[in-house]
């Protein structure tokens, strides 16, 4: 899977049981393709495009965030049929309860999804209700190059930017079911007129995966930390700055109450090191960053 696309994403045809789910793929942090899972789901009779935006829209429990909706407690719920590993992960103590959201994108053909990774190490779970995308998933153990303190993906021809990467290419089709795990950085881009997904994400209280972005993610957020803390009034100041200035999904910092735990604490020289590491990537972030706003600007709205 180095510099080339795996044939395949690891696949079935039958949801896991819970504990198939946590020992082979959550625990473990790998991605996982279930085909057909939603294929008897109702939403995807009921679910029509503009309909289906002006409901979420109608719902009280239900924010839209700019280029999907979410929720932070249960909708629609007699549309879906919840697989049960699902049920049990999310009603599970191994998981921040802050963290579970129910998501739902609504796009039309061509909507792209630039490479990035989902903040607060988010574990994502999501079906393709109607329509089909086509996924790129990379590694978190071959990072791709980001905007300062960001998890968003400096914009580079494509091809350049997975020379040498680790990543599957894949269609999610209607029914199929994904599971992302955490720092996984993804492309994604819709195939069809209509094309409706709807996610669960949630946060493990603590892990043992320990990769390469895995230990950017925890220096950056420590140093973004610091400097939105600090006793300094020109630090935040300049914190907020750049907050403004840079592109993120999701947010820049950890958005939690509390931080997961894992084995991995960073060495005050680690974090220095990460502080440079950032800037450097200062001229690239120049020569892009009217691109990048230019690309936000075609993302379908809600």
């Amino acid at each position: 899977m180095i510099g080339d696309a795996e044939p395949s994403i690891p696949t079935v045809t039958a949801a896991p049981g819970y504990a198939e789910f946590l020992k082979f793929y959550c625990d473990k942090e790998q991605p996982l393709l279930v085909k057909g899972l939603a294929k008897s789901w109702p939403a995807r009779k009921k679910w029509v495009f503009k309909r289906l935006r002006a409901e979420l829209h109608s719902l009280p429990n239900v924010r839209d965030r700019g280029v999907f909706f979410v929720s932070r407690s249960p909708v629609l719920e007699q549309d879906i049929e919840m697989p049960d590993f699902l049920k049990e992960v999310l009603s599970s103590d191994r998981i921040m309860e802050d963290s579970v959201a129910w998501r739902f994108w609504v796009n039309s053909r061509n909507n792209r999804t630039e490479f990035h990774y989902d903040t607060n190490a988010e574990n994502v779970i999501t079906v393709q209700v109607k329509g089909r995308k086509e996924w790129v998933l990379v590694s978190p153990e071959t990072p791709l190059p980001c905007y300062p303190f960001t998890n968003f993906s400096l914009l580079k021809d494509e091809d350049k930017l997975l020379k040498k990467k680790r990543f599957y290419k894949f269609d999610l089709e209607e029914g199929d079911l994904l599971y992302l795990p955490p720092l996984w950085y993804h492309r994604v881009i819709a195939k069809e007129d209509e094309n409706i997904n709807i996610n669960w994400t949630f946060t493990k209280r603590e892990t043992s995966v320990i990769t390469k972005e895995f230990k950017r993610d925890v220096e950056r957020c420590g140093l973004l930390h610091s400097f939105k803390t600090s006793n300094s009034a020109l630090v935040r100041r300049c914190y907020e700055t750049a907050i403004r200035a840079l592109p993120n999904v999701g947010g820049i910092g950890w958005g939690l109450k509390s931080f997961i735990l894992s084995p991995y604490r960073p060495s005050r020289g680690a974090l220095v090191r990460r502080f440079f590491k950032e800037l450097l990537q200062i001229p690239n972030t120049l020569l892009t960053l009217p691109n990048v706003r230019s690309t936000l600007k075609k993302v379908d709205k809600t």
